[in-house]
């Protein structure tokens, strides 16, 4: 009897743990204190940066999701709020695509390399997505 309470306890809490957060993301680099973190707009760049814009790199950030089939453009609000975190305004070099996770055969995620540009303006007629 107690063997069949420890199993359902166990698979309850497995649940449970999986089910909390559905979707993730991270950087290879700390969080900065709030006062230092980029407030307002981050630009997903689709396109390839053109030589003449200034930036600065940041890091590396990613965002995935545990379960779902949703497209991965679904994950670019968490990836410019992690970008954000770590003080950037821009996220480029992106790549993404679908992945088999506990809970789905096909699950969203995606990644890029975060960058503080100097000039903003400059990439509003590129390929971008604001956020």
């Amino acid at each position: 009897m107690k063997f069949k309470q420890l199993c359902s306890a166990l698979v309850l809490g497995l649940l449970l743990t999986g089910c909390a957060a559905s979707n993730v993301s991270s950087s290879n680099v700390p969080d900065l204190p709030i006062s230092q973190q980029t407030k307002g707009r981050v630009y997903i760049i689709k396109s390839d940066l053109p030589a003449n814009v200034k930036y600065t790199e940041v890091g590396k950030v990613k965002a995935n999701a545990r379960y779902g089939y949703d497209s991965v453009v679904t994950l670019y609000p968490l990836l410019a709020d992690e970008a954000r975190k770590i003080g950037a305004n821009a996220v480029i070099d992106l790549y993404g695509g679908h992945t088999v996770t506990a809970f789905s055969w096909g699950a969203p995620y995606t990644g890029g390399t975060a960058i503080k540009v100097e000039g903003m303006e400059q990439l509003k007629q590129y390929d971008v997505e604001v956020y």
